[in-house]
């Protein structure tokens, strides 16, 4: 995990859109917080940090400031617990990300033998000219 950002890197890969801070309304200041980090944590990384020491200080410092709130309030927030748990299903939602189950799969390897794969294989194909 990088430990250390320039602003310019914290400005191209940890930014909150206008949809995303709408996520955010409503909520607590840890709760605002943490589903921010959860969800720019998850677009950076695909996957969902487990506790706040996997985001950098920098990191959070970068999303507090753009959520409104200071980056102390991250210490009471529940990662694993109940409201993390919630907050990374909303993430999932907001993102539209879905599970690859077997009709996906399916989808899949339509869309690759239809479109992606020549229909009759030939030499010619695999020329690179």
């Amino acid at each position: 995990m990088q430990r250390l950002w320039s602003a310019e890197e914290l400005g191209e890969r940890w930014i909150l859109g206008v949809e995303d801070l709408a996520l955010l309304s409503g909520l607590p200041d840890a709760g605002k917080l943490g589903l921010a980090a959860q969800l720019a944590y998850w677009r950076q990384n695909g996957r969902f940090p487990d506790e706040e020491a996997d985001l950098a200080p920098a990191v959070v410092g970068h999303l507090a400031a753009q959520v409104g709130v200071h980056a102390d309030v991250l210490e009471g927030y529940e990662w694993t617990g109940r409201t993390g748990r919630r907050h990374r299903r909303l993430v999932l939602d907001h993102l539209a990300v879905a599970a690859f189950d077997d009709a996906a799969e399916a989808r899949f390897r339509t869309w690759l033998s239809d479109e992606l794969l020549p229909h009759e294989p030939v030499p010619s194909a695999l020329d690179r000219r």
